[in-house]
């Protein structure tokens, strides 16, 4: 028994592969994680045995059904899959939309001295998401950071 957790049921979720919007192939492998008061379910993919790419995550309560949970992981993969958030223009990469999303991860190249962002799923060096904000010279930003289970 765990702090009254007795009917909890640990589930393993097979890799699953979906389709982004532009046909790539991502296969999202799954972890379940007991912490305090909460369960954890991340999604992630993996690159050379790292994992890299996508990630995503819900929290939920421990005595929630794992399945639900489930679910709404992949509502929520679904949703970043829909959309391209970087697309090629006529000047190189260029933001979609004026919209950009993203998780921020040490760029070990730069030594940490920048952030390294993934967006759609790729490694978007700091440089080259600056380039793309000069399109935007003059424009005001909002720059607004969440916790990795929150839908941004």
């Amino acid at each position: 028994m765990l702090d009254g957790l007795d009917e909890f049921t640990h589930v393993s979720f097979e890799p699953i592969t979906l389709a982004g919007c532009d046909g790539d192939s991502h296969e999202f492998h799954f972890q379940t994680r007991l912490f305090g008061d909460g369960v954890a379910l991340d999604a992630f993919e993996l690159r050379d045995g790292y994992r890299d790419g996508y990630q995503f995550q819900v929290i939920g309560d421990p005595e929630v059904d794992l399945w639900a949970l489930f679910g709404r992981l992949m509502e929520k993969i679904r949703r970043a899959l829909s959309v391209k958030h970087v697309v090629s223009g006529d000047y190189g990469s260029q933001i979609a939309e004026r919209v950009v999303r993203g998780r921020i991860e040490w760029d070990s190249e730069c030594d940490g001295r920048v952030p390294l962002v993934i967006v759609d799923g790729r490694e978007l060096p700091w440089d080259d998401l600056g380039r793309m904000l000069m399109t935007f010279e003059g424009s005001q930003f909002r720059l607004e950071i969440r916790d990795m289970s929150e839908e941004v």
